[in-house]
């Protein structure tokens, strides 16, 4: 198995790959818990506790316990008294909503990408696609899945609206945890996947916003009728 941080810094846009302040304790163990909540290290249903979680990050109790509070107020997981902290599984109805505000956002947000993208924007999104294409087998799942996140984010970003990207990230992330569940086990899921993201990209290289808006709808129909073949297979 790849190392699944690695592959993002190698995704990353050269553009965010810049030196910047030192971040708080507190947010480098929200990001470090999250990332692996969402790499699905830390699984759905998976017991855990906060001393646990200091020595894996090997981090004092208050950062620890703030990014805890921070990931429950997110959903991502739950904090049970006398129990400890699980990580949240996602209902089948949790999905289904999760997928409609998606696709009440998300369309849009590609439709305005392919009017504002810019040309280094655009080549991220390219970048991005061809590093996933390495990943479409199913043994590469947690690296796929980590890329998928990188380029829905950089579509986001395309749009140029701020509060868009604000919207979007929380919707994407608690969507993510899925990955574990059903969505993307078929053989060829990884593969649909790809096409479907590269459907987006060539909307939005061909400013053409409603072809991007289209292509990003079909996506999530996508998504949404593999949940419930997988469901009504499982």
């Amino acid at each position: 198995m790849l190392d699944v941080y690695h592959v993002i810094y190698k995704a990353m846009p050269r553009s965010a790959v810049i030196l910047q302040k030192p971040l708080s304790l507190a947010v480098q163990a929200y990001e470090a818990i999250k990332a692996r909540i969402l790499s699905l290290e830390l699984r759905p249903g998976q017991f855990v506790n906060e001393q646990s979680l200091c020595r894996a990050l090997d981090m004092g109790r208050m950062p620890v316990h703030q990014a805890v509070h921070r990931l429950q107020a997110e959903g991502l997981l739950e904090i049970m008294p006398r129990k400890g902290i699980v990580i949240r599984h996602n209902s089948l109805n949790e999905i289904f909503a999760l997928l409609e505000a998606r696709s009440a956002v998300e369309p849009n947000i590609a439709a305005l990408a392919a009017e504002r993208a810019t040309r280094a924007q655009a080549r991220d999104m390219e970048r991005l696609l061809r590093q996933s294409k390495r990943y479409v087998d199913q043994r590469f799942r947690r690296e796929f899945m980590a890329i998928d996140r990188m380029f829905h984010h950089a579509v986001a970003e395309a749009a140029a609206n701020p509060i868009l990207v604000d919207a979007q990230r929380p919707l994407h992330e608690r969507s993510a945890l899925i990955w574990d569940l059903i969505v993307m086990r078929q053989p060829d899921g990884l593969q649909l996947t790809q096409d479907e993201h590269q459907a987006v990209l060539d909307g939005i290289l061909r400013r053409d916003p409603e072809a991007a808006r289209l292509a990003m709808q079909a996506h999530l129909e996508s998504l949404l009728r593999r949940i419930k073949e997988g469901a009504e297979n499982r």
